[in-house]
């Protein structure tokens, strides 16, 4: 009867073992799938890598671009800001491409910032130095919505 007892205890805690290595290998999934294949654009990211600072906006389209085996990737964000950018913050980008060497370009009513960093391109403040990078915003001035790229390279 002991015997019967000691077996059952071995396959539950065998069992009960087993499960706890599912779930920190599906966790674990997920923190890598997070971490490296999904990238989260938010203002105070923005902010930093554009040295603007960017009202709080929405994703209202998310379109994963084709991936490739060695991890490159394109992605597109269509966003929605919160309210229209103050005509200030424009203002603040027509400085900087006075100044020139910023990333920041404009065409009539739209500005873009893009930049790449990674193989032997300097990273922008706050990413990673070990993985190259792609990133680009485009707005219009008096709208709403922009339109965000990134990925890696």
């Amino acid at each position: 009867m002991i015997r019967i007892i000691l077996n059952t205890l071995k396959w539950i805690a065998i069992s009960i073992g087993a499960l706890v290595v599912c779930l920190l290998l599906f966790i674990g999934g997920l923190y890598i799938y997070y971490e490296y294949f999904y990238q989260e654009w938010y203002p105070a990211r923005i902010e930093r890598i554009t040295d603007i600072r960017v009202p709080k906006f929405e994703v209202t389209e998310y379109v994963a671009g084709p991936r490739s085996f060695t991890g490159d990737y394109n992605d597109t964000y269509f966003i929605e800001f919160k309210t229209i950018p103050s005509d200030e913050l424009f203002d603040e980008i027509d400085r900087k491409i006075a100044k020139g060497g910023t990333g920041w370009k404009r065409d009539g009513k739209k500005y873009s910032f893009s930049v790449i960093w990674g193989n032997g391109y300097s990273t922008p403040k706050g990413e990673s130095e070990d993985a190259d990078g792609i990133f680009d915003i485009t707005m219009t001035r008096g709208e709403k919505e922009a339109i965000i790229h990134s990925g890696a390279w």
